[in-house]
């Protein structure tokens, strides 16, 4: 791969990391432990692996497109369910 290519993957994979992280934590604030406890496991856990891959990508760890398209996947479910998430009940 070229060195631009390269550098754009990482950049986009930071942004996407970070992404992630801020909808996980915004699904974390808005659903209760104790009613949703699964729920709120998987939200941990994708927060903690998101912030996981933010640091590794700040070190210059390049990621594999695979991984970007997963974070662009995720961010992209959280962007079309957020009023799901968000509803009273």
């Amino acid at each position: 791969m070229s060195s631009t290519l390269m550098s754009i993957l990482i950049g986009a994979n930071a942004f996407l990391s970070v992404m992630v992280v801020i909808a996980a934590c915004d699904y974390l604030r808005r659903i209760r432990l104790m009613d949703h406890p699964l729920l709120a496991v998987a939200f941990y856990l994708v927060a903690i692996g998101a912030f996981g891959a933010f640091v590794l990508a700040m070190n210059g760890h390049v990621p594999t497109l695979y991984g970007v398209i997963l974070k662009l996947g995720i961010v992209m479910y959280a962007v079309a369910r957020r009023g799901h998430v968000f509803q009273a009940g």
